[in-house]
């Protein structure tokens, strides 16, 4: 029963969390995460990359919310010990693109804590994902981090 609520615990976090993305709100997210927190976004995009630390985490959401619409889309889950994966619908949007993919999310949890030690992202389709990227760069819509 625990892990049960545990579970929940986490989902209502993610919800939080995305809730958070879209109104713009870093304190949020930064006081759910561990202060060295790692994020990896894998790919060829000039967003992917390992990002350490919350300062580094906020520069990437920054820079990740000119180009990603989370909405109210679907979203599921599945929990695996101290992680959580997130499958989410959501919506790139490039100078003339908007493409719908499936964005995944693994969060591993620090369990004294309770907040998320590191996340990886993987777009289900990282070629389109890239590409809609790297076009919102060169259209001057987001600008290129570098790690």
């Amino acid at each position: 029963m625990a892990y049960d609520q545990l579970n929940t615990d986490r989902e209502a976090l993610f919800a939080e969390l995305l809730a958070a993305f879209g109104r713009r709100d870093n304190d949020v997210i930064s006081a759910a995460m561990r202060p060295d927190v790692v994020l990896v976004l894998s790919g060829s995009s000039p967003l992917a990359g390992t990002y350490r630390g919350i300062e580094e985490l906020g520069r990437f959401v920054v820079a990740l919310r000119a180009v990603l619409d989370t909405g109210r889309h679907e979203v599921s889950f599945e929990h695996e010990g101290d992680q959580m994966i997130v499958r989410h619908q959501v919506a790139v949007h490039g100078p003339q693109h908007i493409a719908a993919m499936i964005l995944r999310q693994r969060f591993t949890f620090d369990a004294p804590s309770g907040k998320i030690a590191s996340i990886t992202v993987e777009p289900e389709d990282r070629g389109l994902f890239d590409y809609v990227v790297h076009s919102a760069i060169s259209d001057g819509k987001v600008s290129s981090l570098s790690s």
